[in-house]
């Protein structure tokens, strides 16, 4: 069984600073899931799977809902089944629709629930905030009262060991972790998605599949793609498959030494061409100067342009190291 694994498509997710740049934006979203899903038809996947945060907000607009759902119906069409659950992004339920309704290929997992799918049956269920522990404890059960069966789980939770920002933070030992020690050998493997950054932890056994695009400078060294699994009788193999992602670009100007802000903006001689985030490090701004940083990068002009800190008694640190 071939399975092409996704998450965070965080659909309605918008960046800029004017109504053009916001469209343009969502569209990427739009753009960036369809081709995953070309992909899928292209390597004729026998399954896609999407963990979780379909959308970036719990009641999206309905055009957002709308395109969306168009999608993955007109994917549908190639009679590849599609598995979604929902992330907290989207609060742990998706927007009810007709098409997971009446296209027997669209399953929306709104609760725990054991899909048979031929050779491979997926374990889903929507995100846990408040007692993930618990609900695993009822995946492992499930998986022991089935094994028979080869089972994936698919989710939108903390691992322990997950690892996330440009400083490499790592979640562990929290009380919201969760570790795969407890689930029988019949579980071949956890995907999931809720950490933007793919990697594999926990001896080979969980799988993020990262986001399909960068939704923060959090992520701008991190590549962007989905993920490629091959199962057979007595191996399975997981692949990433890197995609092209919009560029994203960080400027971290040292104002320690500094009076004039409006000097060592010049000496910089800024261009934006993609994404940008100005940060003033080692010393805070004043209401004055950060007046001045609204009237001397208007968005009409930069509209990819974002500078931090935006209010005044803030002390940035250096972020990210070249």
């Amino acid at each position: 069984m071939r399975i092409v694994a996704t998450a965070d498509t965080h659909f309605g997710f918008e960046y800029g600073r004017t109504a053009v740049a916001k469209k343009e934006s969502i569209e990427r979203m739009n753009l960036a899931f369809e081709n995953v899903l070309n992909e899928a038809v292209s390597k004729k996947a026998d399954l896609v799977l999407h963990g979780g945060d379909m959308f970036n907000r719990s009641s999206p607009k309905k055009v957002v809902i709308k395109k969306a759902y168009d999608i993955i119906h007109k994917f549908a069409e190639n009679d590849i089944p599609l598995v979604a659950i929902p992330g907290n992004h989207d609060r742990s339920v998706l927007p009810e629709s007709l098409i997971n309704h009446f296209n027997k290929n669209i399953h929306f997992m709104n609760k725990l629930t054991l899909l048979g799918l031929s050779e491979v049956a997926i374990l889903s269920f929507p995100f846990e905030g408040n007692s993930p522990r618990t609900i695993f404890e009822k995946v492992a059960k499930i998986a022991k009262e089935n094994t028979e069966q080869k089972i994936v789980v698919l989710c939108h939770q903390l691992f322990d060991g997950a690892c996330f920002g440009p400083h490499n933070y790592v979640f562990t030992k929290r009380i919201d972790t969760l570790e795969t020690e407890k689930l029988p050998k019949n579980v071949l493997l956890v995907i999931t998605g809720h950490i933007h950054r793919s990697q594999k932890l926990q001896n080979n056994r969980v799988f993020y599949t990262g986001s399909i695009e960068r939704t923060s400078f959090m992520e701008i060294t991190e590549p962007k793609g989905y993920l490629l699994i091959d199962i057979e009788d007595d191996f399975h193999k997981v692949q990433f498959c890197e995609t092209k992602s919009i560029p994203m670009e960080v400027l971290e100007i040292d104002i320690r030494n500094t009076a004039m802000l409006s000097s060592a903006i010049e000496e910089e001689n800024i261009e934006i061409n993609s994404r940008t985030l100005i940060r003033f490090i080692n010393r805070d701004l004043s209401d004055n100067e950060i007046k001045f940083l609204w009237a001397r990068f208007p968005a009409k002009e930069y509209p990819l342009l974002r500078f931090s800190p935006r209010n005044p008694k803030i002390i940035l640190r250096k972020l990210y190291e070249k």
